[in-house]
């Protein structure tokens, strides 16, 4: 499923859930165009970088 109508909705709960300003959150969504296991539907993919300092 297309999930670009829910990035507002995903930086929020983010936001909110770790107490971070919005505009600290990025996410990005992309097609793999038919490539791979993914673009073939027969599995999924997910990838998260978080850079932390203090």
């Amino acid at each position: 499923p297309k999930v670009s109508n829910k990035i507002s909705d995903m930086i929020d709960n983010i936001s909110n859930a770790i107490n971070l300003d919005k505009s600290s959150i990025s996410i990005k969504s992309t097609t793999t165009d038919g490539l791979g296991f993914i673009g073939k539907k027969t599995g999924i993919g997910a990838l998260a970088i978080a850079t932390i300092s203090k």
